[in-house]
């Protein structure tokens, strides 16, 4: 027993280092402003998002970015998506949107979306945005600024997330918590290992005609985790990549309920762990009830390292993810409650084989 818990604590230990690694490693979009202002294309996939889409084109209209166009593509939309997309096209010129094709049996709807977006893009920038995102008014420029500085064939962007109830504290900030325990995301950029890949589908910032020669959407029409994906595609392909967190810069909220949250996050959490749900289910085995082998393992000094060092470890995340860095370190348990929700409901649907995603069937 006690062998075992002197794993957990050190895999604990390096999980810390990891995060604090990733919180000096200053992850945010620096104050610059661009070398050139070349068109930035803003692609924006929508299906049935009447609660989302006009906050984010009203923070589209306020960007200091002068060379922009969006479009949206109205994924079949059956709430009052469509209304809201008319008024801001008759309003703003670089606005448009259009009705998305009928959905090919071999696609996703998301893909599929972004691949027709960026058919009728005609920017040298193309950024593709998930209609929940809020933006700065800075926030397109300081991006473009540190695409052309440091040459990227790829940015992506973590969203900070807003929370506004104890149901969104207990399951949307895991996701993040994993990643940053778990991923040193200085190394995405710095090496070309496949394995140390991350992106986020709902800010992906891509050269517009590295994209269109190498057509990421089609690549991974029918993967249900398309940014991962093609985090992997750029690697694989000698290109360079960044990903980077929100501070202020961008920022969303992803779930206002409990049950959203965990039909969300179960469809792709597997892949965290390389796409393993033996992984997966063995570090929830870990972070859930390590604690309790520490604790029976009966050495106090085992235990009075491994408090501090959770504590260490969620402060760090939620410092880096500009969350409130108390409530992720009290709330800490409850959160382990919502990981188990979540890990669990991707195993069953994983044995259903199939989801339901906005009214559509996905295959797992």
């Amino acid at each position: 027993m006690e062998y075992l818990a002197g794993f957990f604590l050190v895999f604990l230990a390096i999980r810390t280092l990891i995060s604090l690694a990733n919180l000096l490693s200053e992850l945010h979009l620096p104050n610059e402003n661009p070398i050139s202002a070349p068109k930035v294309s803003v692609l924006i996939p929508a299906r049935n998002e009447e609660k989302n889409i006009g906050k984010l084109l009203a923070a589209l209209q306020q960007q200091d970015y002068p060379e922009l166009e969006v479009i949206v593509c109205n994924d079949h939309s059956s709430d009052g998506t469509e209304e809201i997309l008319n008024w801001f096209a008759g309003e703003e010129p670089r606005f448009r949107w259009f009705m998305g094709e009928k959905l090919p049996p071999e696609w996703l709807g998301k893909n599929f979306a972004c691949h027709q977006l960026a058919q009728k893009a005609s920017g040298e920038i193309f950024l593709f945005l998930d209609a929940d995102v809020e933006l700065s008014p800075d926030a397109i420029r300081k991006a473009v600024a540190f695409f052309q500085r440091k040459k990227l064939a790829l940015l992506s962007v973590f969203p900070q997330q807003k929370m506004q109830s104890l149901a969104e504290w207990t399951t949307v900030p895991v996701m993040n918590w994993i990643l940053q325990s778990l991923l040193p995301m200085i190394l995405v950029q710095k090496t070309r290992w496949t394995s140390l890949s991350a992106a986020n589908g709902q800010f992906m910032l891509f050269e517009g005609k590295e994209y269109q020669k190498f057509r990421w959407h089609e690549r991974v029409k029918n993967e249900n985790v398309e940014d991962i994906r093609i985090a992997r595609l750029v690697k694989t392909s000698g290109l360079k990549m960044v990903v980077l967190l929100g501070n202020r810069d961008v920022y969303c909220r992803m779930y206002s309920r409990f049950d959203e949250a965990v039909a969300g996050f179960s469809r792709n959490v597997h892949e965290y762990f390389g796409g393993s749900r033996a992984v997966m289910l063995l570090f929830w085995f870990i972070v859930c009830f390590g604690p309790f082998i520490v604790f029976i393992a009966g050495e106090e000094w085992f235990f009075s390292l491994f408090v501090p060092l959770v504590l260490v470890n969620r402060m760090a995340v939620a410092w880096a993810g500009r969350q409130n860095v108390f409530a992720s370190a009290v709330l800490h348990p409850l959160q382990m409650l919502g990981f188990t929700a979540i890990v669990f409901t991707n195993v069953f649907r994983r044995m259903k084989k199939e989801t339901e995603w906005k009214g559509r069937k996905i295959r797992l």
